[in-house]
């Protein structure tokens, strides 16, 4: 059986029937949550091989359509010296041994030898077979190619070999022979898919699965989940994404839980003044001791409403998960920062863009930093308090300093916490640092306090290039 046989057995198929298969087999159909990897194998395992059969077979049967003249070429070419041979046996003999010459030669061929009538062979051939057969050419019938055929001259009878189907070898059919070959082509095609396929489908379902599992915690309330390392690579930014967003939720989460406790117990003991102070006012006699407690309860407002605007500020901030980065421009910006701040003598404010002018920032989020910064410095400083920006070897640095009393090293890390206070100077509510430092770590920096040259103070703002 040639290949081209194979295939006009296998091809027939019943209207429909692919089509069937696709609707059976939709990868854009999620698998249910709870399918193994060994079911989402065998699913598209099964539209890949649809896929590739329908190519191959498709493909080789056009190919063979247009090749088939060609074939039937090379096997006309290759039968024609025994053609010749046995036609010259033929024409030695006399007519009436015709029959038992082609008992006698079919003997000593794996394919039978005889005659067949030209009527007989009309009917068989194409118009076209038909007069090449009549000329004396080999032809090789089209419609399954297992005879050949050549006209003995002078004769009504032409030269018969085959079926080539019934060929023996070793006692079994060579048709079968060629089955059982395309069987183990067929397996071991199917293989080839199947093992490289299997791989696949198992390291992204065992990789999704951890995804899945870690994205589950979380949904759960476990914020510190993480994604384990994930060894595809198509997956691996997946599950780093995962993780920064987990860990970005997490911070903001966190940040508003010491928020909320804080101002909870922060706002207690303005309020616990203020209900003395009411009290107080009631029972007050005279006009200077009644507006001692009025400055008392309005001073005790203010605190309050300085606590909300900064608590405001530091959540709206905190709650950027990414922040939108533009050109901002230096000059511009130290220029509204000055309009700000009026330091009465003998304190003296100065700005310096350092020749920058622009730097990548969230234009609102950074002044909202170094307004906290100059307000703190201003609060400290003796006489003089300085801004200024420079570049560096990662991107830029925004300067405050002072020459206040600065800050003890031991205590250069606590006061960026929320509501951390130095005990020298417990005014104010110790949210300003705090809120600098989220600024600055949601634009990918850093905010660090160290000595000043003027002898206090340098608090720092450290941003990246881009």
């Amino acid at each position: 059986m040639t290949a081209a046989q194979w295939l006009r057995q296998w091809l027939p198929r019943k209207p429909g029937a692919a089509d069937a298969g696709c609707a059976r087999f939709d990868p854009a159909k999620p698998a249910p949550a709870k399918q193994g990897h060994f079911g989402l194998f065998v699913r598209y395992y099964l539209i890949v091989v649809l896929i590739y059969a329908l190519v191959v077979v498709g493909g080789i049967s056009a190919w063979l359509s247009i090749t088939a003249e060609n074939s039937r070429g090379y096997g006309e070419a290759q039968l024609r010296g025994t053609h010749y041979l046995i036609e010259q046996r033929y024409l030695g003999a006399p007519r009436e041994e015709w029959p038992a010459l082609g008992e006698e030669l079919s003997e000593h061929f794996a394919y039978p030898v005889r005659l067949a009538p030209l009527a007989e062979l009309r009917e068989t051939l194409t118009p076209r077979e038909y007069e090449r057969l009549l000329r004396g050419e080999v032809v090789m019938e089209s419609e399954d190619e297992a005879y050949t055929y050549q006209r003995l001259p002078g004769s009504d009878q032409a030269v018969a070999l085959g079926n080539f189907d019934d060929v023996m070898v070793q006692g079994v059919p060579w048709s079968d022979l060629d089955l059982i070959d395309s069987i183990v082509i067929l397996a071991m095609y199917f293989l080839a898919i199947a093992l490289p396929l299997y791989f696949l489908v198992y390291r992204f379902w065992r990789d999704l699965r951890r995804l899945r599992t870690t994205a589950e915690a979380l949904s759960a309330g476990e914020l510190d989940a993480r994604a384990p390392e994930v060894t595809t690579r198509l997956v691996n930014p997946l599950g780093h994404a995962l993780n920064q967003m987990a860990g970005q939720v997490q911070q903001v989460l966190e940040s508003q839980r010491i928020l909320a406790q804080a101002v909870a117990h922060e706002i207690r003991t303005p309020l616990a003044r203020m209900r003395f102070g009411l009290e107080m006012l009631e029972q007050a006699g005279g006009d200077e001791e009644r507006a001692h407690l009025r400055e008392g309860l309005e001073t005790d407002i203010q605190r309050l409403e300085h606590l909300a605007s900064h608590s405001v500020a530091y959540a709206r901030i905190g709650r950027m998960v990414g922040i939108e980065r533009a050109p901002v421009p230096v000059s511009a910006l130290l220029a509204d920062l000055a309009d700000v701040f009026d330091p009465e003598p003998p304190l003296l404010l100065s700005f310096d863009s350092g020749g920058i002018d622009n730097l990548p920032a969230h234009r609102e989020a950074l002044e909202l930093a170094l307004r906290n910064l100059i307000g703190n410095a201003l609060r400290h400083a003796r006489t003089r308090v300085a801004v200024s920006a420079t570049r560096t070897d990662e991107g830029y640095a925004l300067c405050v300093d002072d020459d206040g009393e600065g800050v003890p090293e031991a205590e250069r890390e606590r006061v960026f916490q929320p509501f951390a206070q130095l005990r020298k100077h417990p005014e104010g509510f110790g949210l300003g640092l705090a809120l600098v430092r989220v600024v600055a770590e949601k634009h990918g920096g850093r905010a660090t306090v160290g000595e000043s040259a003027l002898g206090g103070a340098r608090f720092r703002i450290d941003l990246p290039a881009q």
